[in-house]
C-alpha cells in the first residue's frame, strides 16, 4: 500500500492522525506519541518499501562540480562516524563541538553526534566561526566537549592556542585543507572516520537505545554581545518536533 493509498483510508487516520492500532508493530511506519516507536523504511525488515531514502539528502559543490548524497548515504555515513565518536572516548552528555561554515561535513558531524536524528549520547555544539580563539575558549570549556570538528586550518589554528586549556578536550577532526604535521588526537576526516571500525553495530544500536526525549540533545550558545555566551538547551522532543508531518483533515 503506498502513501497515497493509505490516505484515502480514513480508518487509519484518528483525529487526522494516524491510527496505530490498525497497524502491526512490526509495521509502524508513524507514531503519534513522543515515546513510540517507527520502523525505518531504510531497514530491510521494513515492510513497506523505501521511497525517499534514495532521493538527494543533500548537494554541495567540489572542485567546480556538484556533488549528492542521498539519505541512505547520509545514514550511513552517521552511523559509520558514530562509531568512531564512541571509539575516541565521547563520554555521555558531554559535547561535540563543530567550527565551520554550513557544509555535508557539518552535518554528517551533527549527526554523529545525534546518530541518525536522534542524539544518542554527547550533544552537539556549533562554535561561531567569526569567534576569536578566547571566544571559543569560553564555549568549549563551558560545554566540556570532548571532541572539536573543525573546517580548516585557520579554525584549527585557534583550537590549537587553546587546547591546552581544555582539559575535556581527547580529539579534534579537520575535514577541509590538510594538516601540515601529524600530531597525537588530531586528524583528517577520512581517517577519524575509520577508527570507530571495530565498534559493531550492536553497540552503537545499544547506545541509540538508551537515549531519552527529555534529556538534552542540542546545547545553542548566543553570540555573547551583552556577556557571556549562554547556552540554550534543546532536548530530543524538541528536535522530534520538527520532524512531525502535517497530516491532511477534511
Amino acid at each position: 500500500m503506498d502513501f497515497e493509498e493509505l490516505l484515502s483510508h480514513r480508518e487509519f487516520f484518528v483525529e487526522g492522525m494516524p491510527n496505530e492500532h490498525f497497524l502491526k508493530k512490526n509495521e509502524l511506519l508513524w507514531t503519534s506519541y513522543t515515546d513510540g516507536e517507527v520502523k525505518l523504511r531504510i531497514d530491510h525488515l521494513c515492510s513497506q518499501t523505501p521511497i525517499t531514502i534514495h532521493q538527494i539528502a543533500m548537494t554541495s559543490k567540489r572542485n567546480g562540480e556538484w556533488k549528492n548524497i542521498t539519505f541512505a548515504e547520509y545514514y550511513s555515513l552517521s552511523r559509520k562516524a558514530a562509531k568512531s565518536f564512541l571509539k575516541m572516548g565521547l563520554e555521555r552528555f558531554h559535547r561535540v563541538a563543530i567550527l565551520g561554515f554550513n557544509s555535508p561535513e557539518w552535518f554528517i558531524s551533527a549527526l554523529r553526534c545525534m546518530s541518525v536524528f536522534a542524539l544518542y549520547r554527547g550533544i552537539v555544539t556549533g562554535i561561531y566561526t567569526t569567534n576569536s580563539p578566547e571566544a571559543c575558549h569560553y564555549t568549549v570549556h563551558d560545554c566540556r566537549a570532548n571532541i572539536i570538528v573543525v573546517e580548516n586550518q585557520k579554525q584549527l589554528d585557534k583550537i590549537m592556542q587553546i587546547w591546552s586549556l581544555l582539559p575535556h578536550l581527547k580529539a579534534v577532526m579537520m575535514y577541509k585543507d590538510s594538516l601540515p604535521e601529524k600530531c597525537p588526537n588530531l586528524y583528517m576526516m577520512e581517517e577519524f572516520m575509520d577508527l570507530g571500525n571495530e565498534i559493531t553495530d550492536a553497540k552503537l544500536d545499544e547506545v541509540i537505545n538508551s537515549q531519552k526525549p527529555n534529556q538534552c540533545c542540542v546545547l545553542i550558545y548566543t553570540s555573547g554581545t551583552t556577556g557571556k555566551p549562554k547556552g540554550v538547551m534543546l532536548i530530543h522532543d524538541n528536535v522530534r518536533t520538527l520532524e512531525i508531518p502535517v497530516w491532511p483533515r477534511d
